[in-house]
């Protein structure tokens, strides 16, 4: 076996990791200049707003929010007390409350304060960490090593694992501050006025893979409890499925506080919508170039060819998660084929082991579709590039079936992978 091309390989799959570029190292190797447009008028917002203002970003899953938004979050940082964080860091995914994002703010100021050493009053921190029962105490001085008082780090670490593992504990935490929000609220403003006052600048929390969640799950967050969401006095980002905000009542419940128009950040276009489905089109260079650079930061030469490499940005439809998606399932054939033919030296990313990949992806799309409606509604999209009505709409949106594109109005195209499920569906010519 050519264990040169094996390790070549391993470390591509590694580096075509579906993860937002947040480590600095991660940054050096892998960045791209991707959004800037985007990040400016983010970072215009947040200065103009009041002091307690409030930004929604919303964008398809896997378009780069979350690399953006911690560029955000350093490019802010001389102006304000910046933190930035994942939901999915801190609680279960399917177990998020509107209730569990405010005390998940209050657990990573104070986390943050405790380890610049920025003095609390001993009310605020027990008011957010003196919840827990005797018995959790008990497990608190158990299970860590080194400082457990109050402001200890460890116990930080100790509640988010907490969280994020039982089911129970988040029970409990509900029930705790169900009844007294308010409470809970107004110590999260002491906090951020104690900080502020330290520190000299304002805070800003930035929460991240909130646009994760299942639509079941957004949806009682941002229509019935937004006002809640939204009613500490600092400025927080939040992040939203592109699917939500198709949703009337959950832009109704935003527009009734005070969000005009959420902030987008598009998928990458290839075609214009008057070229989408012409057979000699050309794709649009510029944005051909800049997933090109994705890929050539993530492949060593020699394995992915230009040829191959322009089919595969072709297929990701513009959303850099599917690029990097097509590309590791490539990685992963070329792994398999070199194990059962070890004696090929040269094995490379090529047209049959793309298409391999495609099918592969293409059949985890169909599993999703699955009813005879939503591929009707597929097919629709396709042929008239716009938005269906239904539910069906927004649950195709979601999970990247259908893509939302931007020029002067919206227009949406059918996931390059999944129109080949509708020609063999015969609902649109081959």
């Amino acid at each position: 076996m050519n264990e040169e091309r094996l390790k070549q390989l391993q470390q591509a799959y590694q580096d075509l990791d579906l993860f937002p570029l947040i480590e600095p190292e991660n940054i050096e190797k892998f960045r791209v200049e991707y959004g800037r447009p985007v990040l400016v008028r983010l970072k215009r917002e947040i200065e103009a707003s009041t002091s307690d203002g409030k930004v929604i970003f919303a964008g398809h899953r896997g378009c780069g929010k979350s690399t953006l938004l911690k560029r955000l979050s350093v490019e802010m940082a001389d102006k304000y007390f910046s933190i930035f964080f994942s939901i999915s860091d801190l609680i279960e995914m399917s177990d998020v409350s509107h209730v569990n994002i405010l005390y998940a703010i209050g657990l990573m100021l104070l986390s943050r304060a405790s380890k610049l050493r920025i003095p609390i009053a001993d009310s605020i921190k027990r008011s957010l960490l003196d919840w827990m029962n005797t018995t959790e105490t008990e497990a608190v001085e158990q299970e860590t090593t080194a400082e457990t008082g109050l402001g200890g780090v460890d116990i930080f670490k100790f509640i988010s694992l907490k969280l994020q593992r039982e089911q129970k504990f988040r029970k409990e935490l509900e029930r705790t501050y169900e009844k007294k929000l308010s409470e809970l609220v107004r110590n999260l403003d002491l906090l951020a006025a104690t900080i502020q006052n330290a520190t000299k600048r304002p805070v800003l929390v930035i929460i991240d893979d909130l646009d994760k969640l299942d639509l079941n799950i957004i949806e009682p967050i941002y229509r019935n409890n937004l006002k809640a969401l939204f009613s500490p006095g600092f400025k927080i980002v939040f992040t939203i499925p592109i699917a939500a905000i198709q949703e009337p009542r959950v832009m109704g419940a935003l527009n009734s506080e005070g969000i005009v128009r959420p902030h987008l950040f598009p998928v990458t276009k290839f075609y214009s919508n008057q070229d989408c489905r012409s057979p000699n089109a050309q794709p649009i260079e510029k944005n051909i170039k800049l997933f090109e650079r994705v890929l050539e930061k993530r492949f060593p030469p020699g394995l992915l060819s230009s040829e191959i490499a322009k089919k595969t940005i072709l297929m990701s439809g513009g959303v850099i998660r599917e690029l990097v998606r097509i590309g590791r399932e490539c990685c992963t054939e070329c792994m398999v084929q070199l194990e059962i033919d070890p004696d090929c030296d040269d094995i490379k990313i090529n047209d049959e082991i793309l298409a391999t990949a495609l099918r592969n992806l293409r059949n985890d799309f169909a599993r999703q579709i699955g009813s005879r409606q939503l591929y009707e509604m597929l097919a629709e999209v396709y042929k008239t590039l716009k938005s269906a009505e239904g539910e069906g709409f927004i649950k195709l949106l979601h999970g990247l079936m259908v893509l939302e594109y931007e020029n002067d109005a919206l227009w949406y195209d059918v996931h390059p992978i999944v129109i080949e499920l509708l020609r063999r569906e015969e609902l649109i010519e081959s």
